[in-house]
């Protein structure tokens, strides 16, 4: 689950540059369109959507929208407009690494369990030490999300639908989540600080300066129930601004 101020954030940044890396050290297992279709028909038989956007912020591969009490959200996005989405494994970062959001989502949270996150956290630095820099600017329970999803992608084609399988469609799997597990933070109405932080830049350089005085007034008013009306409303005039697509892969 970015659209800039005047200044990019350093995550927007080091994910441009694990893109780069990418072309070098790709952690990808998986090197067909087999697998890449596979993944995604299980995700859209989750009910989770997938989409493709093409006016994406420069260094953002894709994206995963949390779902919401009022029915929205629960969306993958791959941002066609910075990968090529021809090369199946940089495409299948993207769908394996957005598809653990959906997995924990499902799961109202981390899909493993805490013990494991620091074993996950040597073999990343060690077989895609590009990610781990990434993690840095993660904090507290947000970093252990993305530490999960970056960790998936080192994972087989294999393993990754399996996993979803366990998580998102076994008959055991408890009701998903309709909220970030972070659900105190009102930033993840949006999916998260990082979304957060593009939606309000998106703000910046699109709302009139009386919309932006009325968006600081209502985020200064400590009113959280004005607070996540206005978050939501300008999620979906960004969504709309963001040209979305019904994914296909040819």
């Amino acid at each position: 689950m970015e659209r800039q101020g005047p200044q990019k954030s350093q995550v927007l940044t080091s994910i441009l540059i694990a893109v780069m890396f990418a072309a070098f050290s790709s952690p990808s297992l998986a090197d067909s369109s087999a697998d890449v279709a596979d993944l995604i028909q299980l995700i859209k038989t989750s009910k989770t959507k997938v989409l493709q956007s093409n006016q994406c912020d420069q260094g953002r591969a894709g994206y995963y929208e949390y779902p919401t009490e009022d029915g929205k959200g629960d969306t993958l996005v791959v941002c066609a407009n910075n990968i090529n989405i021809k090369d199946m494994s940089a495409l299948w970062e993207v769908i394996a690494h957005e598809s653990t959001h959906v997995m924990q989502a499902c799961n109202g949270g981390t899909i493993w369990k805490d013990e494991y996150h620091p074993r996950m956290l040597r073999n990343l630095k060690e077989q895609a030490p590009h990610y781990a820099l990434i993690l840095e600017d993660y904090r507290g329970e947000e970093k252990m999300l993305e530490l999960e999803a970056f960790n998936m992608e080192l994972k087989s084609p294999a393993e990754v639908k399996q996993l979803f399988q366990e998580y998102c469609l076994s008959s055991r799997r408890p009701p998903r989540s309709t909220a970030n597990p972070e659900e105190d933070n009102l930033s993840n109405l949006t999916g998260g600080r990082e979304a957060f932080r593009e939606l309000l830049a998106w703000a910046s350089n699109n709302l009139s300066k009386e919309e932006l005085k009325e968006l600081a007034a209502i985020l200064e008013s400590k009113n959280r129930e004005w607070i996540a009306q206005a978050i939501r409303s300008l999620q979906e005039r960004y969504r709309q601004s963001q040209n979305l697509e019904e994914y296909r892969l040819f």
